[in-house]
C-alpha cells in the first residue's frame, strides 16, 4: 500500500498522452562535456554538432503506454539514426536529448563515451533504452 502515487491508469491515460504526442517531440545529439548536464539543465544549455547532414529528428511515430511504460513505433526499425554527411564539427557527440523545441525533456550521455562523427558514421538510438534510467 502507499499513501500517495500516480497509478498506471493516470500514467497511461493522462500523463503519457500529454507528454508523448506524435510529431511534437524531436531528438537531438549534443556535444556538451560528458556528465556536465543535470536536473537544472535547460534546452539553451545544449551545444550541437554542426556540418552537412546534421539535423534534429522529429519523433513522428506512434506512442503507446501500458502500465506506465511508454513505447514508440516508427515502423521498421523503430530506432532513430543520425548519419554524418560531411565531417561534423563542434566536438565529439557525447549524448542524445529529447525536446519539444522549448524545453529539455530528457537527456542521456552515450554509454560508450564520446563519438567523433566522420562522413558516413552512424549513431543509432534505441528509444526504449534511451528513456530508461
Amino acid at each position: 500500500m502507499a499513501t500517495s502515487g500516480t497509478p498506471f491508469e493516470g500514467r497511461d491515460n493522462y500523463i503519457a498522452p500529454a507528454v508523448y504526442v506524435s510529431g511534437t517531440l524531436d531528438m537531438r545529439l549534443y556535444t556538451n562535456t560528458a556528465d556536465s548536464l543535470s536536473s537544472t539543465s535547460v534546452l539553451a544549455d545544449l551545444t550541437y554538432p554542426s556540418g552537412s547532414g546534421y539535423a534534429a529528428v522529429t519523433l513522428s511515430g506512434n506512442y503507446a503506454s501500458s502500465s506506465g511504460v511508454v513505447t514508440y513505433d516508427d515502423g521498421d526499425p523503430d530506432n532513430v539514426k543520425f548519419t554524418a554527411g560531411d565531417d561534423w564539427t563542434g566536438g565529439p557527440v557525447t549524448g542524445v536529448a529529447i525536446t519539444d523545441g522549448t524545453y529539455l525533456i530528457h537527456f542521456k550521455d552515450l554509454s560508450l563515451g564520446p563519438i567523433t562523427m566522420t562522413t558516413g558514421e552512424v549513431i543509432e538510438v534505441d528509444l526504449s533504452t534511451f528513456v530508461s534510467v
